[in-house]
């Protein structure tokens, strides 16, 4: 039959389409984490929570005053720095350079970091 060739063109584009915008962007998936990462600057305590737990002390000096860590991400070498999230980016600590982007944590990476996993009763949070 003719023509009946081209009739099936556009229905397997538009499968192609909508297959698609199945899974997560970029985007979503560096600002989408399992877990929250602290770093307490006066005993430098590295830990981290659930995603849903926010730490009001560090679990180690029970001093209040910890920082949510992010990850800066260096474009020359792809090594990601983990630091408190502040004014700016940080220097990559294996090359020197500036980061250029931020990423969450997650659980696997907190780990390779060094941070210990902790409860709610753990750093405050009832």
């Amino acid at each position: 039959m003719p023509g009946t060739g081209l009739g099936i063109f556009p229905l397997l584009a538009l499968m192609a389409c909508l297959g698609c915008g199945c899974g997560k962007s970029q985007v979503d998936q560096a600002l989408d984490s399992d877990a929250n990462g602290f770093l307490c600057p006066d005993c430098k305590a590295k830990f981290y929570t659930d995603r849903k737990v926010f730490a009001n002390h560090c679990p180690a000096c029970n001093k209040g005053n910890i920082e949510m860590v992010v990850g800066f991400n260096c474009p020359a070498d792809k090594h990601v720095t983990y630091s408190p999230r502040g004014r700016g980016f940080v220097a990559c600590e294996q090359c020197g350079k500036v980061t250029s982007a931020l990423s969450i944590p997650r659980e696997a990476e907190l780990k390779t970091w060094g941070a210990e996993r902790k409860t709610a009763a753990e750093v405050g949070v009832e």
